[in-house]
């Protein structure tokens, strides 16, 4: 799958730059999918195998598995290297892997080559995998463990060519989709694909589950509601997009911005300032001079008992991620997602001009929503 989303867990290598990540959450699929193999079906196909040879192909078996959708997702993110699209990073997680972009394609051709590959990336390996099963030369586990991947790449091919966002197949539609039907109504068409092969999923998983395929039908449901989440996130990130077209940080800011001195005590901000007007967070100036922002949390981190004796520049956090005016409000955004941070200064010409919270930009964005609609 080709998305936008944070990174997790710890990471293991850079590939053409990317970093490539691994979520805490791998191993347990990594663990799953080992123990399935040893227990289930290296047995039921090679029953004369000893349980240490049935072990040994099933960790290779899994590390290969994970190497291929490795090698999917850098098929993602090469392709959109070339077409100028940033990647943030490739992260493995116990869904599968994310190749996670700095933005959307510019258009639905680029789309389409960027979701493409994906898929021909695993039926490429699902053939060499095949031949290699057939192959003389290799031994009765090599191609016992070549055949199991030829299978799990092909399915892992056709799985992401169903239409359904965030699936490969998905963003492959909303490619399609773009040019006739714009961006947004694309993106919403392959939303709701996605939604209903989620909901598909969740209920056929049920099924299984009073069936009496228990770690089968869990598993589907937890996919199902994955990509049910994923999708309606697709969704809602693309309306915001379309709504902030345009839009500068001067269209959000707060333009009249009460401000701390720096000299006075954290008792002194807790009590006149934050108590008094309910705000959560205030830039500090020295001698008429932005030099940071003191937030309730900032202040919260020094117990009532020590407030007193601390003052406010110590607390606070210096100017380092300060914005302007002019800069896309969608830029702002994704500045403050990136830094977990839910308010920002606005400077120009070394002057404090405006105060950005993420409070200020949902309510403005609500407002355009109910009034576009």
């Amino acid at each position: 799958m080709a998305q936008a989303r944070s990174p997790g867990g710890f990471r293991i290598a850079r590939v053409h730059g990317i970093p490539v990540y691994l979520h805490f959450s791998w191993l347990i699929v990594f663990g799953l999918i080992t123990w399935t193999l040893a227990a289930g079906y290296f047995p039921s196909q090679y029953p004369g195998l000893p349980a240490s040879s049935q072990w040994a192909k099933a960790l290779v078996a899994s590390f290969l598995f994970f190497l291929s959708i490795l090698l999917h997702e850098l098929g993602h993110a090469v392709v959109a290297l070339r077409h100028g699209v940033a990647m943030r990073s490739i992260t493995l997680f116990i869904f599968g892997g994310v190749a996670s972009m700095e933005k959307d394609p510019p258009d639905g051709a680029t789309e389409l080559k960027i979701a493409g590959v994906g898929p021909i990336v695993s039926l490429a390996l699902a053939g060499l995998f095949w031949l290699a099963s057939s192959a003389a030369a290799l031994g009765p586990s090599a191609r016992a463990v070549a055949l199991y991947l030829a299978q799990i790449n092909l399915v892992l091919a056709l799985f992401n060519l169903v239409p359904a966002f965030p699936l490969d197949g998905g963003r492959i539609l909303r490619g399609f989709l773009w040019r006739s039907t714009g961006k947004l109504q694309a993106t919403r068409a392959a939303a709701r694909a996605g939604t209903f092969f989620a909901y598909f999923l969740i209920v056929s998983g049920v099924f299984r589950l009073m069936g009496g395929s228990g770690v089968a039908g869990v598993w589907q449901i937890l996919i199902g509601w994955f990509l049910k989440e994923a999708a309606s996130g697709a969704w809602l990130g693309a309306s915001l997009e379309e709504i902030l077209r345009g839009l500068t940080v001067r269209d959000a800011m707060i333009t009249e911005v009460a401000t701390l001195p720096a000299h006075i005590s954290l008792a002194e901000a807790a009590r006149d300032y934050f108590a008094r007007s309910g705000f959560a967070g205030y830039p500090v100036e020295r001698n008429g001079e932005p030099v940071g922002l003191l937030t309730l949390p900032d202040l919260l981190r020094h117990p009532p008992e020590d407030r007193e004796a601390s003052a406010v520049q110590a607390a606070m956090t210096p100017l380092s991620n300060e914005i302007v005016p002019h800069e896309p409000l969608r830029t702002a955004l994704s500045r403050m997602a990136e830094g977990g941070a839910s308010r920002l200064l606005v400077m120009e010409g070394g002057r404090l001009v405006g105060y950005l919270t993420l409070r200020t930009v949902m309510r403005h964005v609500r407002v355009r929503e109910q009034l576009a609609a």
